[in-house]
């Protein structure tokens, strides 16, 4: 029954609007001059509902055919898009991950490199300590030794010139009662010997 009364009622809005457009001018002619302006703008509203009658009829579904397109467009590009954002916010995040572990990896190349020169200049300081040491040490030696060689030259040096001087003097000091005398402590030493060693 609903559908029979909007058939009839669909059917009746055309035949209303045919038969209105049917006697409008006749009616504004008859009227007089200063009905014209009303009929004018009448005419424009019929005018203006016709035309949406007709794009509703028949441009309905086309129309809302193109705004589905047009949304999916619209929705196949922010998705497009907001794969892009997530794809560069990535690639910022693991290019600010990267900056992170590179300045890690500097600081710990830094630190090792550090490290080793400290190791390598503590290396340096023993050695020339150590070979410092063994050059004192040998100089030292060497020192000693010339040292040992300038007093046994000296003794020696000494030796000679007691040697030479009591050559000189002796014989001027040196009495005969003196030879007879050291002649008798040698002779008695030499008895003493004897009777040790029988």
């Amino acid at each position: 029954m609903m559908k029979t009364i909007q058939c009839c009622s669909s059917n009746r809005v055309p035949a209303l609007v045919v038969l209105l457009l049917v006697m409008m001018p006749g009616a504004a002619l008859a009227a007089g001059p200063e009905w014209r302006p009303t009929y004018d703008m009448a005419m424009k509203w019929v005018n203006f509902i016709i035309f949406v009658a007709v794009i509703v009829k028949y441009a309905r579904e086309p129309i809302k055919a193109f705004l589905k397109q047009q949304k999916g467009d619209v929705v196949a590009e922010m998705d497009r898009l907001e794969a892009e954002k997530q794809r560069v916010v990535g690639e910022i995040k693991a290019a600010k991950l990267q900056a992170v572990e590179n300045k890690t990896r500097h600081k710990e190349i830094k630190d090792r490199l550090i490290a080793q020169g400290e190791q390598r200049k503590q290396k340096i300081i023993d050695q020339a300590r150590q070979q410092s040491t063994i050059m004192i040490d040998e100089t030292r030696k060497k020192m000693e030794n010339r040292i040992l060689q300038a007093k046994d030259k000296l003794k020696m040096e000494l030796a000679d010139m007691a040697f030479d001087q009591a050559l000189q003097q002796l014989p001027r000091i040196i009495t005969d009662n003196d030879n007879q005398h050291l002649l008798d402590v040698y002779m008695q030493g030499m008895h003493l010997e004897q009777d040790v060693f029988s």
